[in-house]
């Protein structure tokens, strides 16, 4: 799994997309706050089991 960083997706966007979807290879997109986003193949989204998103804030998002 290669890990990006913002600067790498903006400038070589093409390229990362065509390891997502051309080599259906998942990126990690690793933040500021060192948390990691994982981009993967859409193809592949239907064999996700489940998330796990750990409860850090108490803001109901689905009232915003």
């Amino acid at each position: 799994m290669r890990n990006i960083d913002f600067t790498d997706l903006r400038e070589n966007f093409d390229s990362v997309c065509n390891t997502v979807n051309g080599e259906k290879e998942a990126v990690t997109l690793t933040l500021k706050s060192n948390r990691k986003v994982y981009i993967m193949p859409e193809e592949d989204y239907d064999s996700i089991q489940r998330f796990i998103i750990p409860a850090v804030s108490t803001i109901d998002l689905a009232s915003h």
